[in-house]
């Protein structure tokens, strides 16, 4: 595997980049099934069991997973979706990150600045990095949903490498897992691209134009691409 070179920054995509998303799902179902069941008089382990089918199913970028529950179980899914976000907003449980990323981002940043960009809504997102304890590895975090435009596009590619002073595209890679968000805008500015892959995304059709330059299994192997 070649290495990357001549390179300042590198920026990283968040969820199934850095760590396991469903183990965020998992901790706020914890708290949301209970409230659905009691509210629709249901079972809470058959609402946990219906929302993980759901999420199985539909995926981890599905925007409808609890307005469906909602539709289910015979409640509001305008006026209750609100009680279930902040309770999916307000996740205590720690997460872990995927395995010796901690000690990958530190070596990291002794080389490079290190970015981090990431799309969902903010609230929730700053729960999720909080949770993992990352955020101070990173010198500029860009939360997409809060540009005029998100990821895919370029926007919010460009906007770190301004609010990191004007670092010139070709010296900064962008590590992500998902060619629908991650690699279409990085890629049209000119950053280098690197793939982590995610079982999820196997059996997506991807243009060339939406992959990533390079593909590594995980996360940790971007360690000799960089160091």
């Amino acid at each position: 595997m070649n290495r990357l070179a001549d390179l300042e920054v590198v920026a990283f995509d968040l969820d199934n980049t850095l760590y396991d998303e469903g183990l965020y799902y998992e901790a706020a179902f914890e708290r949301i099934a209970p409230w659905l069941a009691e509210h629709s008089g249901r079972d809470t382990a058959r609402v946990r069991a219906r929302l993980r089918a759901i999420l199985r199913d539909k995926g981890k970028h599905y925007h409808y997973l609890f307005s469906d529950i909602l539709t289910e179980l015979g409640l509001d899914p305008k006026g209750d979706l609100p009680a279930v976000l902040d309770l999916f907003r307000e996740v205590t449980r720690r997460l872990e990150p995927f395995p010796g990323v901690p000690a990958l981002l530190g070596d990291l940043r002794r080389r490079y600045r290190l970015g981090l960009i990431t799309a969902g809504q903010r609230r929730f997102q700053e729960r999720k990095i909080e949770l993992l304890g990352i955020a101070p590895f990173f010198e500029e975090i860009v939360f997409s949903s809060t540009l005029p435009e998100s990821k895919p596009s370029p926007m919010p590619f460009r906007h770190l490498l301004e609010r990191m002073g004007g670092v010139a595209p070709e010296r900064a890679v962008y590590i992500g897992d998902n060619p629908l968000f991650d690699f279409r805008g990085s890629r049209a500015i000119g950053m280098r691209t690197v793939r982590v892959h995610n079982p999820e995304l196997d059996g997506l059709a991807t243009a060339p134009a939406d992959d990533a330059e390079i593909h590594v299994e995980c996360v940790g192997d971007v360690r000799a691409l960089l160091l």
